[in-house]
């Protein structure tokens, strides 16, 4: 009887270690995922700033025809 309460005792422990570890990758890629996506709406905002500074600059110093 000792020996079946041990080979429970190990699964359930098993068990719990593979439940961690799915959480804990779990949590990981849903963070990763919001990094990527925070990444990329940085990557837009300063794209679109990056254009109007270019179009203000055409407005206030217009380049000089030949």
């Amino acid at each position: 009887m000792p020996q079946i309460s041990k080979v429970l005792k190990g699964r359930d422990d098993w068990k719990n270690k593979a439940v961690e570890r799915a959480t804990e990758l779990r949590e990981s890629r849903k963070t990763e995922k919001r990094h990527l996506e925070k990444i990329a709406d940085l990557k837009r905002q300063l794209y679109q700033s990056e254009l109007l500074i270019e179009e203000k600059k055409t407005l206030f110093f217009p380049m000089s025809k030949p």
